[in-house]
């Protein structure tokens, strides 16, 4: 039985008593939070609610009013909005803003709930991967219109003077060309590497189970030229690292490949000394850390290196696209997790992702 989170937004008790009841008699496994206001939505800490009843009046406000905000706070969620009476205008709004479906409460029966349920739960869910893909397609574009001319006009200038250099038989003035033509080149392939990990459409992949030491041997595994070059000392510190975790390893792994890649380009003058921590929590949740002594993030900064194209202002001199970050947020949160810079006196950078573990009776999940 599919378990769903639900947040009923209605200020009147016999009304939410009635849809709490609805929606007990449903095939899900259903758990509901209830909100008299919209103040009071908002603060519900449920970061993954899949259904939202949205009544019109609601104390001194509009549910109509709300409906984007709800949206932002809770993108794959199905948001129902209701009101007393039917309203055609009303329900063009509704969706509009961005609703998934609209009903008269007095429509309300235990087949409506059935079918709101059903299509309202995969609609919305569709709904946010097209809207993922188009915030993808977006990134790509800005991606390849921005970033890629400097190296593009790098390898043009390049071209140009190892064909003079070769013209004027000065064969050790090529040779250097032909050095930074290949950085240039080497530099192109990292970003369209960077760039393909951040615009993935695998959104249906079947999570399977592994374990944090394979999630971490693949990371380290894929860096082990970085490592033996920048000399970095890795530390692997879990009393967990063989219990089972149902995720979609690709992902996880590059997760934690991107974070010890940039403890690695991120070292300072001292050679890095990395931390990889895992560690399970209450409620089957599985927690890594990766620490290290590097350079640092600023304090109002913490929160900003995962959106896309942010980076840290003293990286200056550091190539990168700024979507590492962002791949690494986007991974987690399609996995229902999260990520943070946590403040660590033993280090001088730590971020930390949470994931759910999945238990061991699951047989297919799915990413959302």
């Amino acid at each position: 039985m599919q378990t769903i989170s639900v947040l009923i937004v209605e200020d009147d008790d016999a009304d939410r008593k009635w849809i709490r009841r609805l929606l007990s008699r449903t095939e899900y496994e259903v758990r509901i939070k209830d909100a008299v206001s919209v103040e009071q939505a908002l603060d519900f800490e449920e970061p993954d609610v899949h259904v939202v009843f949205l009544d019109h009046r609601l104390p001194g406000a509009s549910g109509l009013d709300f409906i984007a905000q709800f949206r932002r706070t809770w993108p794959k969620a199905a948001i129902f909005f209701l009101t007393g009476q039917g309203d055609e205008e009303l329900a063009k709004s509704a969706i509009k803003f961005g609703a998934t479906d609209y009903a008269p409460k007095s429509n309300l029966n235990q087949n409506a709930i059935d079918r709101m349920l059903k299509n309202g739960l995969s609609q919305a869910l569709a709904q946010w991967r097209l809207d993922e893909q188009r915030r993808d397609l977006a990134t790509f574009t800005e991606v390849l219109v921005h970033d890629f001319q400097a190296p593009i006009r790098a390898a043009a200038y390049l071209a140009e003077q190892i064909e003079e250099d070769i013209e004027d038989g000065d064969m050790q003035e090529a040779r250097e060309g032909l050095r930074m033509l290949r950085k240039s080149a080497t530099q192109m392939q990292e970003m369209l590497r960077s760039l393909a990990d951040h615009v993935r459409l695998d959104r249906d992949e079947i999570l399977s189970e592994t374990t944090a030491r394979d999630l971490i041997d693949r990371a380290l595994t894929a860096l082990d030229r970085e490592i033996a070059e920048s000399r970095a000392v890795v530390d692997v510190d879990s009393d967990a690292l063989d219990r089972p975790i149902f995720c979609h390893p690709p992902q996880i792994a590059q997760v934690l490949q991107n974070l010890v890649a940039n403890a690695i380009k991120y070292r300072g003058d001292n050679p890095p000394r990395i931390r990889l921590a895992a560690q399970f929590e209450e409620g089957n949740r599985a927690l890594f850390t990766v620490s290290d002594n590097g350079i640092g993030v600023p304090d109002d900064q913490k929160d900003r290196i995962f959106e896309p194209f942010k980076r840290v202002s003293t990286h200056n001199g550091i190539s990168g696209t700024g979507l590492g970050l962002a791949t690494c947020r986007k991974f987690v949160s399609r996995h229902g997790g999260a990520i943070w810079c946590a403040d660590d006196p033993d280090a001088v950078t730590s971020i930390c992702f949470r994931i759910p573990a999945g238990s061991m009776g699951t047989n297919e999940q799915h990413l959302n």
